[in-house]
């Protein structure tokens, strides 16, 4: 496909940027809390701009804050995580609002829906957060605002690099976002001028290598400044000291290497070496924000959709790598309107307990038809999540919100080493969960041969070490982020023909600036998997 360039209307786009900043703002004051923000005047949008917004520091810390949010928001709600989890397999759905995603044999995006549901969110709303966290950014410089103490050693403020290095921080990550989910997008940076999109559409391999470049710019900085800790209302409740974040920077850059491929054969020419070279730099604790009712923007729907039991429940094939009686794979190979719901036999005490009939330590099994059910029994499951199913305690509204997560570098770090011809050490990476599930041990041949071997591959045989780690990530990390099963899923070529393995820039997008329109996905047709 040849890439569209435009150039937007320069008036037009500056307002709906002013706009985006001035809502991310209101919101960090009204629902976080920020007092300070109480006084801000927004009588007369024709009037707001730099100069009016961001001339104190609350107003902009406001707007930091509110961009973070709205970069979380992407993996916190129903949209787009919901179509990234059934792409990835890991949830099915039967309901009428989202079986577009579901339905097999797989569709195209349908990009023109106003509310679409995979690419609406997923563009615009990263676009938004880089929006106020560009303006904060050119708010700092442009009204020479000071941050925390300043003194002779300290004349622009002890905490002002900080503030600076945050707002840079949140436009890499969001471009990261951008050039992993899409086949194309805007590169903007903390000069950008006329949009909060820039001027051109390119190619996703420049998308990541800009978002690279940027995260490396945020290391080199923090490295350069006095040491600082950003306040815990920055990152709801987790306080980032200079050398986390630059771990996190790093955790970052390994997962722009890992998951950008669309195929198995490029995600087999990642460089692991380096990989697991950076790995060494990466997080030492999970990243993340506590999810807080009192507090706005921080609750994961991505969670609660996660042991949810009427119309949206585990995919078969999340778990069914785990069956030994075979009925996975008869499922498998029965034609799709012969499918239905089926019960696992597996030593996994995360699915089941002694018996099929009791509950696993992190899935349960129901008796209950799946609502929606006529819409496709073959889409229909007899298990749900229940990890965060305690909803007083450990829903998606009180629960950590992972970001990344120990677990995903761990797993990451395994791969690694079996790409690398160092199986045994990565066996020893998922042996402790494996063993800690009831199953046994692998070592570089995989699992033990024989009726109790999980995972199984989809002929019956049982599966290598590789089959091995991919199993365990995905058992392991449900529910972690619906965009990273779906990365992996591409990765390793686990998707259903037809899934899309990227999206395309956003319907509304294109209308709007008069690109021809275009989408992914279904079978036989562009950007859909094999």
């Amino acid at each position: 496909m040849t890439m569209q360039t435009h150039t937007p209307p320069g008036r037009t786009m500056r307002a709906r940027r002013t706009r985006l900043a001035i809502r991310t703002i209101a919101a960090a004051c009204v629902l976080g809390g920020l007092s300070a923000c109480l006084g801000l005047d927004v009588t007369d949008p024709n009037g707001l701009g730099i100069s009016t917004v961001f001339n104190n520091p609350a107003n902009t810390e406001a707007a930091l804050i509110g961009s973070w949010k709205a970069y979380t928001e992407v993996s916190r709600s129903t949209c787009p995580t919901l179509p990234m989890a059934v792409w990835g397999n890991e949830i099915t759905t039967t309901s009428i609002t989202y079986i577009d995603y579901s339905v097999e044999p797989r569709i195209p995006i349908n990009n023109r829906d106003n509310v679409n549901c995979a690419t609406r969110g997923a563009y615009w709303t990263p676009f938004e957060s880089i929006a106020g966290a560009r303006e904060a950014f050119q708010g700092i410089r442009a009204n020479s605002l000071k941050f925390g103490t300043v003194s002779a050693t300290t004349p622009n403020g002890a905490d002002t690099p900080s503030r600076v290095i945050f707002a840079k921080f949140i436009i890499a990550v969001n471009t990261l976002r951008h050039g992993l989910y899409f086949d194309q997008a805007f590169i903007t940076d903390t000069l950008t001028a006329g949009s909060e999109t820039g001027s051109n559409l390119s190619p996703y391999p420049q998308v990541l290598a800009a978002a690279r470049a940027q995260l490396r710019d945020v290391i080199a900085e923090a490295r350069a400044a006095n040491a600082f800790t950003w306040p815990t209302t920055f990152v709801n409740g987790r306080p980032i000291t200079r050398d986390e974040l630059i771990r996190i920077c790093y955790a970052y850059l390994v997962k722009a290497d890992v998951y950008a491929p669309r195929n198995p054969a490029d995600r087999a020419a990642v460089d692991w070496a380096a990989v697991l070279a950076r790995l060494d730099s990466a997080i030492t604790r999970d990243f993340g924000h506590q999810a807080d009712p009192a507090i706005a923007g921080t609750a994961s729907t991505y969670i609660n959709n996660s042991f949810a039991q009427n119309t949206v429940r585990i995919s078969n094939r999340l778990l069914g790598p785990a069956d030994t009686s075979g009925q996975y794979q008869l499922w498998l190979s029965k034609p799709i309107a012969d499918r239905t719901a089926f019960t696992i036999t597996t030593p996994d005490r995360r699915i089941h307990g002694a018996t099929n009939s009791t509950a696993g330590t992190r899935f349960t099994r129901l008796t209950s038809t799946m609502g929606s059910a006529t819409n496709g029994p073959y889409l229909t499951s007899s298990y749900r999540s229940t990890r965060y199913l305690n909803t007083a305690a450990d829903s998606g509204n009180r629960a950590f919100i992972l970001q990344i997560s120990l677990d995903e570098m761990k797993f990451i770090r395994a791969e690694a080493l079996w790409r690398l011809g160092r199986g045994t050490e990565a066996a020893a990476i998922i042996n402790p969960t494996r063993i800690a599930a009831n199953l046994k041990p692998v070592d570089v041949n995989g699992p033990p041969a024989g009726r109790d071997c999980v995972p199984k591959k989809a002929d019956g045989s049982c599966g290598t070490l590789f089959d091995a780690i991919q199993y365990e990530k995905r058992i392991e990390l449900y529910p972690y982020n619906g965009d990273v099963t779906w990365f992996d899923a591409r990765g390793w070529g686990l998707m259903v023909k037809g899934t899309p393995f990227h999206m395309p820039v956003s319907g509304r997008e294109l209308i709007s600036q008069g690109i021809p329109y275009y989408t992914f996905g279904g079978e036989g047709l562009p950007g859909g998997a094999p």
